[in-house]
């Protein structure tokens, strides 16, 4: 069968949505050589990726992850990385902050790939247990409006892919679009940064055939993926089958006289100090990208009609000292689980 799918990718040929995910099903399953696999996502690069394809490979996906439980909406902040800018972990920050003005996030992540800290690097460094069971993460959610997923405890099969991955590096593959794309706790509204413009319309496709409600693709004109208070940043909105596509420029909100290397760090410690340093509402540019961020996640939430409006219930957020209150919360209630991992 995968000799067939292996033709059509040298042709130049899409794959349809159920060839994805039949090939990928058996990929996560291990039924398939790692020197084959290496070659199709060798090929499926020179292609370029369709929607389609993107489709199928997260449905594969989704439907072999360990799910999270929980009984209402909630919003996920996560992007693809790969954007090479060494910032400190953005996305975390302002999930934090967001968790604080009324909205529930579910925190789909990993540890470093391609950043000097992700997102499981900084909580850890925080003091905070991210190697929960899928329970546990959805008691995090009911109590304290905010739970994190360390991705390799909710997609263990993606160990098969290991090997292929490593011998393509440094060049990326289709995978590194999948983290945002899988959410365990079946996110239907995201903020998704992708590290090329020439990715959105993809991803922002895919989000719909997926059955997102809400989303906001994005990607900075200075390359991050990240909403940039540096530079424009690229969206498209998607509103149930709706996109629409505008910019976001920082200077609506912010008046910003640093420069991106004002918010790059060299490791997990230095992205945690940056971290505290928002949550304790201290005035740097780690916390106007913070609040914008997090504003966007209140956007598209629902608790705001505009980003301007989000923002103020986001200083709001950092001006009460909640969002310091919440990461001492989930120290208390990450570790005081029996049967920890």
């Amino acid at each position: 069968m995968y000799q067939n799918l292996i033709n059509k990718l040298k042709s130049k040929n899409d794959l349809s949505r159920d060839e994805a995910r039949e090939f990928i099903d058996s990929v996560l399953q291990g039924e398939i050589p790692s020197n084959i696999l290496t070659e199709f996502l060798r090929l499926l690069n020179l292609k370029g990726f369709s929607s389609e394809e993107l489709t199928g490979f997260a449905k594969a996906m989704r439907n072999i992850s360990n799910k999270v439980t929980y009984n209402g909406h909630v919003v996920d902040n996560c992007g693809t990385g790969g954007d090479g800018l060494k910032t400190f972990n953005i996305s975390t920050t302002a999930s934090l902050i967001a968790s604080c003005s009324g909205v529930c996030v579910a925190k789909h992540g990993n540890k470093a790939i391609t950043s000097n800290s992700g997102s499981a690097d900084i909580l850890e460094a925080a003091g905070i247990n991210i190697k929960l069971s899928s329970e546990q993460v959805s008691i995090c959610l009911d109590k304290l409006n905010f739970g994190f997923m360390f991705a390799p405890l909710h997609h263990s099969s993606m160990r098969h892919v290991a090997a292929s991955r490593q011998e393509i590096a440094p060049d990326k593959t289709i995978f590194n679009l999948l983290g945002p794309l899988t959410n365990p706790a079946q996110a239907k509204r995201q903020l998704i940064g992708v590290y090329s413009k020439s990715l959105m319309k993809i991803v922002a496709e895919t989000l719909i055939k997926l059955g997102t409600e809400r989303a906001m693709v994005i990607h900075s004109a200075d390359g991050m993926d990240e909403i940039s208070i540096y530079d424009k940043t690229h969206v498209i909105e998607i509103n149930n089958s709706e996109m629409n596509s505008y910019e976001i420029d920082p200077r609506d909100y912010f008046t910003c006289n640093s420069t991106i290397a004002d918010i790059k760090v060299n490791d997990s410690e230095q992205s945690l100090e940056m971290m505290l340093s928002v949550i304790k509402n201290k005035d740097t540019p780690a916390r106007m990208i913070a609040l914008l961020n997090a504003a966007a996640l209140v956007y598209i939430s629902g608790k705001s009609e505009t980003i301007s409006d989000a923002v103020k219930i986001c200083e709001n957020a950092l001006k009460s000292k909640n969002v310091d209150i919440k990461v001492n919360e989930l120290i208390k209630l990450t570790n005081s689980f029996e049967n920890v991992r």
